[in-house]
């Protein structure tokens, strides 16, 4: 049993350091860019539909 869990553990090692292409800085920069503005562009969005719909609620329960 301890030699197969060793084996697979050289296995996946060899898969991440051969046969893996990992990013070089430039592109995990970039992508790390676009997801920090994507995500602050949807909550942006989120927030103003929450902001919509809040202020449609407080009209809906005044005439109440």
């Amino acid at each position: 049993m301890r030699q197969r869990l060793l084996g697979l553990w050289k296995d996946y090692s060899r898969e991440w350091s051969e046969k893996v292409e990992w990013p070089t800085f430039p592109q995990l920069l970039s992508t790390t860019v676009a997801v920090l503005v994507g995500s602050l562009l949807l909550a942006i969005a989120i927030g103003l539909i929450d902001l919509v719909f809040s202020t449609l609620m407080r009209g809906v329960y005044s005439i109440f």
